[in-house]
């Protein structure tokens, strides 16, 4: 059996080497090596004729700057799509080179309209333009590629990856109510009578007189459900100061530090900072956030995700990977589900600005609770035959399945009502793939 493949690559550069990185040792699980002699090759990504299996490259990976192109649909190929045809043949698409126009987030270093909050929108993507979002296309692509390399080399050993399922929850306001001070609580009264919102005026009466439960803190119930079905939980902690986009409590607040510390002591679970709605290109605002969760834990942050999903390419990337940030959660979008960079796995961080790859590890979330809820206008059942059918395809290809929830989307209340059992389904489902997987 044969553990590694060899690559004819004449003109191997940073953007080949990142790639076939990816794909070879991360997706696939095989060493790769290259080679001067096309003859001996398991590939040949040239454009040189030659016996065996070829890849003709598209010149993306041969350059080093960023350019537009002209990328307007997907083609058929078998059970999938693809792009950057370049031949015919068993591998008649550059894979390599869609692959990391996808992962590097090409696409959004180019112009385009930004939305409302001046992001890149989900709508500008060529994956949703084309209607395969919900397709882990760079992980569908890794399977045909070993498929077509073992009908050619039947002594290839591979070993591929396994179905994961990782719940991350962004903690934008821990109590609904409590602790948020006289002020703001005097000012919610105003504004509840004002709009007739009797029901929200008593909920809040009712948690301030300490008869009922503030519901955003349903943290013991959370703690519940993810023993019962042994479930890896990332929670990302606002701390940015009070503003239009940021409100949760202070991060002096002693029940505040607390809870921090409390759910970082539990063994599945890791803390990580959210950098709050204006610290997107803001290094100052984002360290001194990052100090801030430091100093409560007594430890080092590595994990990150952005509140609100606030992103600048490559702005927010370059101060987060400066900061020591090697886990990055944002890679994602609220309007749809699916996998922004198309790719259902973990990949580091390529900056094309500079031509390099960074020490970052990118973690694609597909799942986002406000997307059924409130995008797609699916009621509580609706959404989880949904989540279900995503965690299949993801299942199909052995990749990552990671959602984003948030304590407010499990507090059982509003719009959340009824919701609480959409993310248990969920979780359980992944469960169960992870039980009869083993």
């Amino acid at each position: 059996m044969s553990d590694s493949i060899t690559i004819y690559c004449p003109e191997a550069g940073p953007r080949h080497s990142y790639i076939f990185d990816l794909i070879f040792k991360e997706l696939l699980g095989v060493n790769y090596e290259y080679t001067n002699g096309v003859e001996q090759a398991h590939l040949n990504y040239s454009n040189l004729q030659a016996a065996g299996l070829q890849c003709v490259p598209h010149s993306l990976l041969s350059e080093n700057h960023i350019r537009p192109l002209d990328i307007d649909s997907l083609a058929d190929w078998g059970d999938t799509k693809c792009f950057f045809k370049t031949g015919s043949g068993d591998l008649p698409y550059d894979i390599f080179a869609a692959a990391f126009y996808l992962v590097t987030r090409y696409e959004e270093y180019l112009r385009f309209e930004a939305d409302a909050h001046n992001r890149f929108p989900a709508f500008s993507s060529i994956l949703v333009k084309c209607d395969v979002i919900s397709e882990p296309l760079v992980n569908q692509w890794a399977i045909k590629l070993r498929e077509t390399l073992l009908a050619h080399y039947p002594s290839l050993s591979f070993k591929p990856r396994t179905f994961e399922y990782v719940s991350t929850i962004d903690i934008d306001q821990t109590w609904q109510y409590r602790h948020k001070g006289w002020v703001r609580n005097s000012l919610g009264f105003l504004r509840d009578f004002k709009n007739g919102k009797w029901g929200d005026l008593k909920d809040r009466l009712s948690v301030l007189s300490g008869l009922t439960d503030d519901s955003f803190f349903n943290f013991d119930w959370q703690l519940a459900v993810h023993q019962k079905y042994n479930t890896r939980v990332n929670y990302f902690m606002l701390l940015g100061d009070y503003g239009r986009f940021d409100k949760n409590i202070h991060h002096t607040n002693t029940e505040f530090r607390k809870l921090i510390q409390d759910l970082s002591k539990i063994p599945q679970n890791q803390v990580g900072i959210h950098p709050s709605y204006h610290s997107n290109t803001d290094y100052k605002r984002v360290e001194k956030e990052l100090n801030r969760l430091k100093n409560i834990l007594n430890a080092d942050i590595t994990k990150s995700r952005q509140h609100f999903l606030m992103h600048q390419m490559p702005e927010t990337y370059a101060n987060l990977d400066k900061l020591g940030i090697t886990e990055e959660h944002t890679m994602g979008y609220s309007t749809h589900l699916g996998f922004r960079a198309g790719i259902a796995a973990p990949f580091l961080w390529y900056d094309l600005a500079s031509n390099r790859v960074t020490k970052m590890r990118l973690m694609p979330f597909c799942a986002m609770d406000i997307t059924p809820l409130h995008y797609m206008r699916q009621n509580p059942s609706e959404a989880i035959a949904t989540l279900k059918e995503l965690m299949n395809k993801v299942k199909a290809v052995d990749g990552l399945f990671i959602s984003l929830w948030h304590n407010e989307s499990l507090s059982e209340s509003g719009r959340w009502k009824s919701w609480r059992k959409v993310y248990e389904q969920m979780i359980a489902y992944a469960h169960h793939i992870r039980s009869t997987s083993d």
